[in-house]
C-alpha cells in the first residue's frame, strides 16, 4: 500500500509489524534514463487506481519479464532495458497505453546524459559528450538537439517529457546571471511570444501546446549563452513564456502544472526588475484562477497582491489584477464590492492603454463587465456588456472570449431563475464548438451556469441530460 509517498510494508515479522521504510528519493529529471525510471515507477505505483489491482515490483517482474533487480536499477535510471522489446513488454504490464514506447528512442539515444548539459548551451569544449575533436562534439551535440526538437514537434514529448523538465531547467537558469545569445534578439522573442499568444486565442490549445515547447528550449539556450547583452530584457521574456505555457496548461486542464510555471513566470519576472511585468504576471495569474478549482477567495488575495505590489503606479500591468478582482468578488456575490472595482476598472482603462503585450484589448473591459453582471449587478448592463464584448469579437477568429461571452448570457439566464433556457442556449453553443476548441476554461465557463441551478432541481430539466454530454472534457490530442 502507498499513502503520502511513502510504500507501507504490512508483512509481521516476530509479532511486531514492521515500520514503513520511505522510498529513496531519485530526481527525475537528471537523465532521460532517471526520468524513464520515474514514469515507470509513477505507472506501477498509480496502477491500482488505473487498473483496479495491485502491482508490486514483483507482480511487475512476473508480467515483463525482467528479474526484480533489473526492474529496481531501470526505476532508479542505473540501467535502461536492453530492447525494444523489452520497453514494450514493461509497457503492456504496466497498461501504460505506449507511453514508454513513444519516448523509448529519445531514451536510448540519451540514456545518462544530463538533461541540463543537452538542453542548455555549454562552453565550447565542454558539454555531455567527450570528443577528439570540437567540431565532432559540435556534430554530436546537434544530432541530439535535433532529435529532442523533433519529437517535440511531433508531439511526443509535449505532455510527457518536455513541459516539466523545461520549466525546472527554465528555473536553474533564471537563477544564474545570464545574457542573451547574439543570434536572439528581445525583438524576436516577444514576437514569438504575440504569435503563440493569438495561437492560444484562435487555435486548440493542444496545437499550441506542441509548438511553444521548442520555443521554451531555445530560451533556455539563450539564456544560458556566454554572450554579454541586456540579460533582462530577455529576462522579461522568459516571464512572458512562462505565461504562455501556464495559460496552455490550464486550457487543457493540467492545473498542478500550470500552477509551477505561473510560480516560473513570477520569478522570471523578479529577475527582470520590470515591475509592469511583475503586476501583470500575478494578475493574469489571478484571472486563471478563476478558471481552475481554486477557490475565488485565492484569486480576489491574489489579484490585491498584485494591486499591492503595483503600489501608486498604474499601468497596463494592473488591469488585470483589477479585473480578477472585480470577477471574483462576483463569483462571491460580494456585489457592493464587485461592482466598486469594476467601476475603478473602467477609470483606470480611460487612463492606461491598451497592451497586447499585456493582451489587454479595448475590448477586454467589456468582457469582464460582463462576467460580473452576470453574477451580480443589473440584466440591462450585462446586455449591453456581452453586446459590445461581442461586437468586437464578431469577425475574429479569436474564438475564446467570443465563446464565454455567450456562455455569460447562459449564466445570467440561469441565475434568474429561466434554467431551461440557460441550459439550451448554452448547449447550442457547445455543441457547434468542435471538440478540440472545448478548452477547459470554456467548460469551467459553462460548468457555472449549471452551478447557478439548485441542486434539487435539475433533474427535472429535460436539457439537463444534454447538457451533461455537452460539458464533458473531451481527450486532448493533436490531430
Amino acid at each position: 500500500m502507498i499513502a503520502n509517498g511513502i510504500r507501507w510494508h504490512s508483512a509481521a515479522f516476530m509479532g511486531q509489524v514492521q515500520m514503513p521504510r520511505p522510498r529513496k528519493q531519485f530526481d527525475p529529471y537528471e537523465s532521460m534514463a532517471a526520468y524513464f525510471g520515474s514514469r515507470i515507477r509513477a505507472l506501477r505505483d498509480s496502477y491500482e487506481t488505473r487498473v483496479g489491482e495491485t502491482l508490486d515490483l514483483g507482480g511487475l517482474s512476473a508480467k515483463a519479464g525482467y528479474a526484480r533487480s533489473m526492474l529496481t536499477a531501470i526505476e532508479r535510471g542505473e540501467v535502461l532495458p536492453d530492447r525494444h522489446a523489452g520497453v514494450q513488454a514493461i509497457d503492456d504490464a504496466l497498461e501504460a497505453k505506449g507511453e514508454l514506447v513513444a519516448v523509448w528512442p529519445l531514451v536510448q539515444r540519451l540514456g545518462r546524459i544530463p538533461i541540463t548539459d543537452l538542453v542548455l548551451s555549454t562552453a565550447a569544449g565542454e558539454g555531455y559528450r567527450r570528443s577528439t575533436t570540437q567540431a565532432a562534439h559540435q556534430e554530436e551535440e546537434d544530432v541530439e538537439r535535433r532529435l529532442l526538437l523533433k519529437l517535440t514537434s511531433l508531439g511526443l514529448l509535449s505532455q510527457a517529457v518536455v513541459d516539466e523538465p523545461a520549466r525546472q531547467m527554465l528555473e536553474r537558469v533564471l537563477n544564474r546571471s545570464t545574457n542573451v545569445a547574439e543570434t536572439y534578439t528581445t525583438q524576436d522573442w516577444e514576437m514569438a511570444c504575440a504569435d503563440h499568444m493569438y495561437a492560444l486565442q484562435t487555435q486548440p490549445p493542444a496545437v499550441v501546446r506542441a509548438g511553444i515547447t521548442s520555443d521554451v528550449i531555445a530560451l533556455q539556450q539563450a539564456l544560458a549563452a556566454p554572450a554579454v547583452r541586456a540579460p533582462t530584457d530577455l529576462q522579461r521574456v522568459a516571464s512572458q513564456m512562462a505565461i504562455i505555457q501556464a495559460n496552455v496548461l490550464t486550457r487543457l486542464g493540467e492545473y498542478d502544472a500550470a500552477r509551477r510555471w505561473w510560480l516560473t513566470a513570477r520569478h522570471a519576472a523578479e529577475a527582470s526588475g520590470d515591475l509592469n511585468m511583475r503586476v501583470w504576471a500575478m494578475g493574469y495569474e489571478a484571472v486563471f484562477a478563476l478558471y481552475t478549482p481554486r477557490s475565488p477567495h485565492s484569486a480576489v488575495a491574489l489579484a490585491r497582491k498584485a494591486r499591492a505590489l503595483a503600489g501608486k503606479s498604474q499601468n497596463a500591468g494592473m488591469l488585470h489584477a483589477v479585473s480578477a478582482e472585480a470577477q471574483g468578488l462576483a463569483v462571491l456575490g460580494r456585489e457592493k464590492e464587485a461592482l466598486e472595482v469594476l467601476h475603478y476598472l473602467h477609470d483606470l482603462c480611460e487612463r492606461v492603454s491598451p497592451s497586447e503585450v499585456f493582451t489587454w484589448g479595448p475590448d477586454s473591459v467589456w468582457f469582464v463587465t460582463s462576467w460580473v453582471h452576470s453574477f451580480v449587478g443589473s440584466d440591462r448592463t450585462a446586455d449591453e456588456a456581452c453586446d459590445k464584448a461581442l461586437a468586437a469579437e464578431r469577425n475574429s477568429p479569436r474564438y475564446q472570449n467570443r465563446v464565454n461571452v455567450q456562455l455569460h448570457r447562459s449564466i445570467r439566464a440561469s441565475r434568474i431563475g429561466d434554467y431551461e433556457r440557460g441550459l439550451r442556449e448554452a448547449t447550442e453553443m457547445l455543441d457547434g464548438l468542435p471538440a478540440q476548441y472545448h478548452s477547459l476554461m470554456i467548460l469551467n465557463t459553462a460548468h457555472r451556469v449549471i452551478d447557478a441551478v439548485p441542486i434539487e432541481k435539475r433533474a427535472q430539466l429535460k436539457g439537463f441530460g444534454d447538457y451533461q454530454v455537452a460539458i464533458k472534457p473531451p481527450a486532448f490530442g493533436v490531430a
